[in-house]
């Protein structure tokens, strides 16, 4: 079997970590790049090499760098660990590919666009009959406001239609908390709270090329700051199926999340990230792994079965490194020698 060589991009991110611990374990023959654009990032010294790389919005830049490192590492796969630059590769993911031959495992900017704004999401799953709770615009939808809030009732939750984790959400119960919420707001979304005495669960759907499902893990989630700080994997396979279904239809490409919760015993899907997820390590000790998962399907061609998933709980608790200061150096004045000027 040839080696394979793998590109983590954003590898400092609590994903970056997880794909690279996640490959680390990992029985194939693989050597683990990562770049990101600070030095004092732990994935860039949990890989086998690194390098620093200019930020993502200085697209010329930045791109100049990948490609070098693309070249001169012979890079055979891309797994894009950091939301920051998401909107990059997606724009360039087919150039990438075609300038260099390696798989960018990222989505076409129509699936990252509907997936980033939770209006589109809401609409695609509508659209597609699939379960979805209540939602307006606001300020688009102001005139719907007082019939919208005799239907779902409340409390009701305000949130921004882009962003991540529970930045700029309130759950309001009552009339008089609503209007100084959303004085003055624009790019917001109202939505029918779902009920969480049944828990919430986030399901991991990886996906081929042409939507063909990969693999699919579901795990209840205990929330902390918006972010999974443990998970109970049970018998969830109602819910991991459905998910299924969601993604045939949206065909995302990689890893994607499905963030829900039930209602009435159905699944009430409420956010789409097409990225790797805070669940990524948590899934590869339960015995999906991810990364691992899409280099064999999509690099390899090797056809996929559904590992066992241990029935089991994850308990995230951060963990200190050593990294030698000279290392640090060095990886700095390196990128800074080669970016003079």
């Amino acid at each position: 079997m040839k080696k394979v060589n793998v590109l983590i991009s954003g590898s400092g991110s609590l994903y970056g970590v997880a794909i690279i611990q996640s490959l680390l374990k990992s029985k194939l023959p693989l050597k683990l790049v990562a770049c990101d654009v600070s030095a004092r990032t732990v994935g860039l010294y949990l890989a086998h090499q690194a390098y620093i790389v200019p930020p993502a919005h200085q697209e010329e830049l930045y791109l100049t760098s990948l490609l070098t490192i693309i070249a001169k590492e012979n890079i055979h796969a891309i797994f894009v660990a950091s939301s920051h630059e998401l909107a990059f590769y997606s724009h360039n993911k087919l150039d990438i590919e075609n300038k260099t031959g390696a798989k960018v495992f990222t989505n076409f900017p129509e699936t990252l666009n509907l997936c980033n704004d939770k209006w589109l999401t809401v609409n695609f799953l509508k659209e597609n009959n699939f379960y979805f709770p209540l939602t307006i615009r606001y300020p688009e939808d102001q005139d719907q406001l007082e019939q919208f809030v005799k239907d779902v009732q409340f409390p009701i939750v305000i949130k921004p239609r882009e962003g991540a984790g529970s930045q700029g959400l309130y759950i309001v119960n009552q009339y008089e908390d609503l209007h100084p919420l959303l004085e003055n707001k624009k790019g917001i979304i109202l939505q029918q709270y779902l009920p969480d005495n049944c828990g919430e669960f986030t399901t991991g759907i990886c996906t081929g090329a042409n939507g063909r499902i990969l693999s699919g893990i579901t795990l209840k989630r205990c929330l902390q700051d918006g972010m999974t700080m443990s998970a109970d994997s049970g018998d969830f396979t109602e819910i991991t199926d459905y998910c299924k279904k969601v993604a045939q239809v949206l065909k995302p490409y990689g890893p994607s999340n499905f963030q829900l919760r039930l209602l009435s015993g159905k699944p009430y899907i409420f956010e789409i990230n097409p990225r790797f997820s805070s669940s990524t390590g948590m899934r590869s000790l339960l015995g999906v792994n991810e990364a691992e998962i899409l280099i064999r399907a999509e690099i390899l061609g090797e056809a996929i079965s559904q590992n066992t998933i241990l029935k089991c709980s994850v308990i995230r608790q951060y963990i200190d490194y050593l990294v030698p200061t000279e290392k640090i150096v060095m990886l700095q004045e390196k990128f800074n020698m080669e970016h003079e000027n």
